[in-house]
């Protein structure tokens, strides 16, 4: 897709939060450290701000602590093995190679192996200053407070926690609507075939949940701490409460999608408004999640065409489609309790 000045310009609007992070905590980390606390070689505050930024941003807070701290020891180890084994060319390449295993064993992403990578290099190239009287903890303070800095700034700063858990959780809707597409169109084309590929979809969407459910736990503690986003409380608790609902729809889904297959296997033949229903559950999972008479409206109809070729099995793929529709509808604020007085048909 060809993107416009006008695209590039809305992403960069969209971006200010990260803009000003990246650039003001390092810059304060390395006026405080220079400043305060007098460090002349305080590159490794910077550093430390940055990788935190890189790594902990959307993390929950106890999370980038711990970062901050494995950063700031990280260093402290590294120089102790740099004062043991001298500055050279070898001992270069081994701190460096150190600094890559250890980012990987940890599973840092690309950019903060890279961060790790200059931290390594800089920590052999970079003689101390002479006068210097214990440059491992000089450094080691250096990085700890650029960590600290960058945990202060991601607090004062932080993102939009609804707005994240808001796209989390309609992305976690369009891929409950594209399984359920398959589903219904597996129904309309007695597609044994189809309805396979529905069931390994909707066994591949924990990855995506445990995405969101992340987005939710850091999103939530946010709202918590930040004092910026403290008016954001009861937006956020409704959203958990929604994706909590939505990870039971996907639940109810993938039994669907396996009752539908086992059916299809054996050739059972499907009423047609059971098909129909899925797919305009799909429809309303895409674009009108919370129109609970339009929900409501489906499980009856659902209900209905099982009753004119009832057998087991279609009675088991009403059941389940009213199972997903009432889980909509808790995602949707339903109170729990009115559920059985609505759905009762």
């Amino acid at each position: 897709m060809i993107q416009t000045l006008g695209d590039r310009a809305r992403a960069v609007t969209g971006s200010w939060r990260v803009v000003v992070r990246l650039s003001v905590a390092p810059a304060l980390a390395w006026w405080v450290s220079m400043q305060i606390f007098e460090h002349n070689q305080a590159f490794f505050a910077p550093i430390a701000a940055v990788l935190t930024l890189t790594i902990g941003t959307g993390e929950r807070l106890s999370i980038v602590v711990e970062i901050v701290i494995g950063a700031a020891f990280g260093i402290l180890v590294g120089e102790l093995l740099v004062l043991s084994i001298g500055r050279g060319t070898w001992q270069l390449m081994l701190v460096v190679a150190l600094a890559v295993i250890s980012a990987r064993f940890v599973g840092l992403p690309g950019l903060a192996v890279t961060q790790a990578v200059i931290s390594g290099v800089l920590l052999v190239a970079v003689v101390p200053l002479p006068g210097m009287t214990d440059p491992a903890l000089t450094r080691f303070a250096d990085a700890l407070i650029g960590g600290l800095t960058a945990l202060g700034m991601i607090i004062v700063l932080p993102a939009n926690p609804v707005r994240e858990m808001e796209r989390g959780i309609q992305d976690l809707r369009e891929e409950l609507a594209a399984i359920l597409d398959k589903v219904a169109r597996a129904l309309r084309e007695q597609d044994s075939g189809k309805a396979a590929e529905a069931l390994s979809q909707a066994r591949s969407t924990q990855s995506m949940i445990d995405t969101v459910s992340a987005l939710a736990d850091s999103g939530s503690e946010m709202a918590r701490l930040s004092p910026f986003r403290w008016r954001q409380r009861t937006e956020m608790a409704r959203r958990v409460s929604a994706l909590i609902e939505l990870d039971h729809a996907v639940r109810n889904t993938r039994v669907l999608t396996r009752r539908t297959a086992a059916m299809l296997r054996h050739d059972e033949r499907v009423p047609v408004g059971l098909a129909e229903s899925v797919a305009e559950l799909a429809r309303l999972a895409r674009t009108d999640a919370e129109n609970v008479p339009a929900l409501i409206e489906v499980a009856r109809s659902a209900i209905r065409a099982a009753s004119g070729s009832l057998t087991i099995n279609t009675a088991a793929l009403a059941s389940q489609i009213r199972a997903i529709v009432a889980d909509m509808m808790l995602a949707a604020g339903t109170p729990y309790d009115d559920l059985d007085s609505v759905l009762d048909f």
